[in-house]
């Protein structure tokens, strides 16, 4: 279904959000893990929704180890590889992906991945996540997270809307699905990575970590459903507001 649906109607059916605040403890958490947050993002616009945070535009082994051996708890790297044909963004995720491997191993720092991409659907997956995975794997999971408030991006019952006003737009039918680079059929972010991988990928494989179980059973129930995974695994988190992923996160 890609009709449109009301925001306000939808959201007043989900449970109430996890009542907890767990910011503090997130915090917390991440220092006590030690481990830099690389964040390798394919467009300028996200960086433009942080502060306070370096931002590479090179990428060589000793800018790279420079960043990890700093005391700051993050950084971006700006690959804009989302302007990029495939060929040359596959090219770049893998010399950016040694050029880590090689840091790494030069500053013996812990680090967490992160790709960001277009909470509209737009980019290189998963030729960047495969690529990564490839080099710096092997990862227990490749999860996405397309949910972005400030956008009016938001994930409900595993399918992918783009708010306008009160209205709710699946995904796919919005402008965006029909970019001549990135273009989709599916809004059921299930189907969407069975779409983009060309069937590689089954639907029915897809594990969804739930409105319902991020807010009525809260991090430790998350934390136990990701626990379960199988090695190589792809999830959705679903998200409709800022404290759906904070749950997940501290899970």
């Amino acid at each position: 279904m890609n009709e449109p649906i009301s925001k306000a109607r939808l959201f007043a059916s989900l449970p109430r959000p996890w009542p907890m605040d767990l910011r503090l403890a997130i915090r917390e958490a991440a220092e006590a893990l030690a481990a830099k947050l690389v964040v390798l993002d394919d467009d300028p616009t996200g960086t433009q929704t942080v502060y306070d945070v370096p931002v590479l535009t090179t990428w060589g082994v000793e800018e790279l180890a420079t960043e990890l051996a700093d005391a700051a708890p993050c950084f971006y790297v700006l690959t804009n590889s989302r302007s990029l044909p495939p060929e040359r963004a596959r090219d770049l995720a893998r010399h950016l992906a040694c050029n880590l491997r090689s840091a790494v191993y030069r500053t013996g720092r812990r680090f967490v991945l992160v790709s960001r991409s277009d909470s509209t659907l737009r980019g290189h997956f998963p030729l960047e996540t495969d690529v990564l995975a490839e080099e710096l794997g092997p990862f227990d999971a490749t999860v996405l997270v397309p949910y972005f408030e400030a956008g009016g991006r938001y994930t409900v019952h595993d399918t992918h809307y783009v708010a306008e006003g009160d209205a709710l737009i699946p995904a796919a039918a919005t402008a965006f699905a029909h970019d001549d680079a990135f273009g989709y059929r599916s809004s059921n972010l299930r189907d969407w990575i069975t779409e983009k991988t060309g069937g590689a990928i089954p639907a029915k494989t897809v594990v969804s970590i739930s409105i319902d179980e991020i807010r009525s059973l809260g991090p430790g129930a998350v934390a136990a459903r990701l626990e379960r995974l199988p090695p190589g695994s792809t999830a959705i988190v679903n998200a409709a507001c800022p404290r759906d992923l904070d749950v997940f996160m501290f899970a």
